[in-house]
């Protein structure tokens, strides 16, 4: 792109006018474009130095040049002027180190050749004098290359007085999208001219998007509105169950309701609810294993104009306590397997004591008017504050996900799954996606989702529709691809997709359609979702899509702008999913839900925390987080809450955490206590589900410090997972497979003892899976996961199957003190040797360089001319040599004649010999590191073009 010399001539008043050279001011521009499409505050850029200050290295042949890195602080308010400033003082300052080699630098931080990447984007500003001549004849100049670009180099190139600035953007196509960058091109001249003519606003009001792309960003790519009707849980399941009686609604362990038979019992259920004082605008707690039972309850609580709170019965009890009391409860569902767990001021009805009182009953719709607003349920998820949150959603949330959709088919013919836990929004799709349009849903035994079962009850009911954690969807194309038989449609969330295992399923089940689903439960279930078509390859990423119907998503800078197209932001949500904020957490919800700039009055945005960019397709790529909020297996975990929980223990002072393979807690005791790692963890949990207690455990003096005060991650130390030192050896044959089984599984590296705890050594759910399917192949004998997570040691995992069957520092550099016999390889030397053994021939360090020459030159001088400039320089005279299997320089002598070659092609032809000579593959053995291709065309009068390449 060229700044056109009218701008470029505004550039230079600009810069006149705050006693700037200009080349300070185009730096300014760049690092302004790059702080607003990145929102960092903190900007590194590269700036190229000739590293020749003085007249003697000038006149000094060799390599000297060097990239100086300047650290750029941009506050939130900053404006093109103080930018200016900042950018003048830290140029002159770090023009004072242009000597201090930036390989140097990398190597003091401590980064490895393939992570020197500390500076993005270097800023090469090029202010060669315009309107060069070669043996008296003008020429136009084209740079075609500068050598390697590892990340993003700017490149600006003055024209002269009628040609304006030339702005090109240089990228490494293996880190940057191609097509994407040549937009930032345009974009930056435009955001340019911008600053240039309101150089004192901030930079926060510089417009980034053309007109086109603001509409795409703002309208065309957000969302679709559609009419959906009635608009409550209620209406729709009455409604299926009056076109639909004798239809098969519930399916649990051989049993099956119909939908007249599942209504009218939740209509018994719901009377006898309401006499016990729940109505309307109430909480009602429901803590019931996943069966009929449960199904029911559900119905009648929605029935009674209340909302449901979920309580999962594999929560601790205290857990499951503060839930409740959390929520308000007006009452409590349950049976007599659990009435004693949870106690409170509410009312509790035990559904299977009360059964005869319930069934004499009316068993007639009640007809309670509700509105699409009444709040539907309250789902608790981990709290950033260190304790749950509970997220308050309405029939609306619920219904416009399910209903005036196309990334799912719902119908009486199709069957889903519920086995998702009851505590995850997945919940909702598996459960109300079929009864609310006259389809079944099959409940999986048991709380958490068993791999096993999952692909014995998906063949044996003719699942059409599967929801799974990404790490769930993992495992059972590894371990049970058969699953999918009969499964039309599989979705795949709550983690980033695997494209491997995309793949692989896809050539194993050609007819299946794979989705992958975004959304947080803020927004009530998918968001967003993305359609993956079959490849021959492997995708590298897979996209999260695109917003359902009714619901809408934008993806905003710090200052609540659209970001462009493959730009990150933060992602926020609006629409029908929006719930309707956290129960009893005003302040919380005034933060993450604000008013939308983008919408109708009164319409809200939801703050997910999640990072996003569009793509230029229209479609969302989740690039991570802003804060520290994490997901393991499809749970959201907040940290803190964990941190908070552990410093309620009586002896431990301070806590964080760390996520890597494993979650990691490290701990500081009180003086004069150590808890160990087994009291840590059994403590937490009596207090907090199984996904959130940490795998390991670390306690320290102290916790490491940054300067500034803060928790420093990356000095603690690693831990690793500890064998039980003096625990027993195996006695009997089937305790030692056991024990070898687990081993495996976990990946120990050496064998566990018998009294080694499978969860206190990395297990958790999945591995749980992986380990009773290992059983099963083994010994025969199916084991469930709870059976694991009650017996989690080998000797007891033995007896219950018996039950149950008959890099090293570098060397500082130094300097010579007189040139040896075999001259070693500098650093760029031994880099370029290196790369072009590995690839046997590669141009990816030439720097070719061609001229356009008007009028016939003389062949000879240009020969001579070029042997003048070789003869010169001893590097473009080197050869490398390996000697004793070490490679060093040998120096060809000074009359040795360079590459030097005449064609005569036609003008058609012309490109394509520029091209061959600045691609030519030098033999580092054989050939000087340089040569010259001159080329006349045939007919082309007096014209003359030249490439040098080095």
């Amino acid at each position: 792109m060229v700044l056109e010399p009218v701008r470029a001539e505004r550039l230079k008043e600009v810069a006149r006018a705050h006693r700037t050279p200009w080349t300070m001011l185009m730096i300014t521009l760049v690092a302004a474009y790059v702080h607003r499409v990145s929102g960092s505050p903190e900007l590194a850029l590269g700036l190229p130095v000739t590293g020749r200050r003085t007249e003697l290295a000038r006149r000094t042949p060799g390599m000297l040049s060097n990239v100086v890195p300047l650290r750029l602080r941009v506050d939130a308010d900053a404006t093109s002027a103080g930018l200016l400033a900042a950018v003048v003082a830290e140029t002159r300052q770090g023009l004072r180190h242009q000597r201090t080699r930036y390989e140097d630098v990398c190597r003091d931080l401590g980064l490895a050749e393939t992570e020197r990447r500390i500076t993005a984007p270097l800023v090469n500003i090029m202010a060669f004098t315009p309107g060069m001549r070669f043996c008296g004849f003008p020429t136009t100049q084209h740079n075609l290359s500068n050598g390697p670009v590892e990340d993003l180099a700017v490149g600006v190139y003055d024209l002269g007085p009628e040609g304006g600035l030339r702005v090109d953007f240089d990228a490494a196509p293996e880190v940057c999208d191609i097509a994407a960058v040549a937009s930032h091109q345009d974009r930056f001249v435009r955001f340019a001219e911008q600053v240039l003519d309101h150089f004192e606003l901030p930079l926060s009001g510089v417009r980034l998007l053309g007109p086109d792309e603001r509409r795409q960003v703002l309208e065309e790519w957000t969302g679709a509105r559609r009419e959906v009707g009635r608009l409550t849980l209620t209406d729709r399941f009455e409604e299926q169950a009056r076109l639909r009686p004798g239809a098969r609604a519930v399916v649990f362990e051989g049993r099956e309701l119909s939908y007249g038979e599942l209504n009218e019992r939740a209509n018994r259920l719901a009377r006898h609810l309401t006499e016990a004082g729940l109505g309307r605008g109430d909480l009602a707690g429901i803590l019931l294993d996943r069966g009929i039972d449960f199904a029911i309850a559900l119905l009648a609580v929605v029935k009674t104009g209340a909302g449901y709170a979920l309580l999962d019965p594999e929560f601790p009890d205290g857990r499951l306590a503060g839930t409740a009391a959390d929520a308000g409860l007006r009452l409590l569902v349950t049976d007599g397997r659990h009435r004693a767990r949870v106690t409170g001021p509410w009312r509790t009805v035990i559904v299977d004591a009360e059964r005869e009182l319930i069934a004499d009953r009316d068993p007639a719709d009640l007809g309670i008017e509700l509105s699409a607003d009444d709040v539907a349920c309250v789902m608790f998820t981990s709290g950033s504050t260190g304790k749950p949150k509970g997220i308050l959603s309405s029939h609306r949330n619920l219904v416009s996900t399910l209903t005036a959709q196309t990334y799912a088919t719902f119908g009486p013919e199709e069957t889903f799954l519920q086995c998702s836990p009851v505590s995850w929004d997945a919940f909702s799709l598996e459960f109300w996606g079929a009864l609310l349009h006259g389809g079944t849903t099959v409940l999986q035994p048991g709380q958490r989702p068993e791999p096993a079962l999952v692909s014995a009850l998906s063949q044996r009911h003719g699942v059409t529709m599967l929801q799974l954690s990404s790490s769930l969807f993992n495992y059972l194309t590894d371990e049970h691809p058969d699953t999918f038989t009969t499964t039309r449609i599989v979705y795949t969330g709550g983690e980033p997709a695997s494209p491997t295992h995309i793949h692989h399923l896809q050539r194993l089940h050609p007819q299946l359609t794979i989705t992958n689903g975004y959304g947080p439960a803020e927004s009530m279930g998918f968001t967003t979702t993305h359609t993956i078509e079959p490849s021959d390859e492997v995708r590298s990423t897979v996209s999260i899509g695109r917003p359902l119907t009714n619901k809408h998503a934008y993806v905003l800078d710090t200052h609540l702008k659209p970001t462009p197209p493959g730009t990150t932001g933060e992602l926020y949500l609006t629409g029908d999913g929006i719930a309707h904020g956290y129960l009893a957490q005003p302040t919380t919800t005034a933060t993450r839900f604000i008013p939308n700039p983008y919408g109708p009055p009164g319409t809200r945005l939801y703050r997910t925390g999640d990072q996003a960019h569009w793509d230029t397709q229209g479609n969302l790529h989740y690039t991570g987080r802003t804060d520290t909020q994490i997901k393991i297996r499809g749970f959201r975990i907040e940290p803190t809450e964990i941190e908070t929980v552990l410093t309620t223990h009586p002896h431990i002072t301070q806590a964080t955490l760390v996520h890597d393979i494993h979650l990691t807690a490290y701990v500081v005791a009180a003086p004069g206590s150590a808890p160990s790692p087994a009291a840590l963890r059994g403590w937490l949990r009596e207090r907090l589900p199984e996904h959130m207690v940490p795998a390991q455990f670390a306690v320290l003096d102290r916790l490491p410090l940054t300067p500034n005060g803060k928790i420093d991650k990356r000095a603690l130390p690693t831990v690793d997972l500890p064998l039980t030192a003096s625990g027993r050896q195996p006695r009997t044959e089937l305790e030692e497979i056991v024990r070898t089984l687990i081993s495996d599984v976990l990946g120990s590296s050496a064998p566990l003892s018998i009294d080694d705890g499978f969860f206190d050594h990395g297990g958790h759910s999945l591995l749980a899976a992986r380990l009773t399917n290992r059983i099963s192949t083994t010994l025969g004998v199916t084991l469930t996961l709870r059976d694991v997570f009650q017996h989690p040691t080998p000797a007891t995992l033995a007896r219950r199957i018996a039950d149950c069957s008959g890099r090293p520092a570098l060397t500082p550099l130094t300097r010579a003190a007189s040139r040896p016999e075999f001259l070693p390889l500098s650093f760029a030397q031994q880099r370029l040797w290196l790369v072009a053994g590995l690839s046997g021939g590669d141009s990816a360090y030439n720097v070719p360089m061609a001229v356009r020459l008007e009028g016939e030159p003389d062949i000879d001088a240009l020969r001579a001319a070029f042997g003048d400039v070789v003869a010169r320089h001893e590097p473009l005279r080197t050869r490398f040599a390996t000697v004793d299997g070490t490679p060093c320089q040998v120096i060809a002598p000074p009359t040795e004649a360079p590459w030097f070659e005449v064609r005569s092609v036609t003008s058609e032809a012309l490109d394509t010999e520029l091209l061959a000579a600045a691609g030519h593959c030098f033999d580092l053995a054989a050939e000087l590191p340089c040569g010259s291709r001159s080329s006349a065309p045939v007919r082309a009068g007096t014209r003359f073009s030249c490439c040098s390449t080095t």
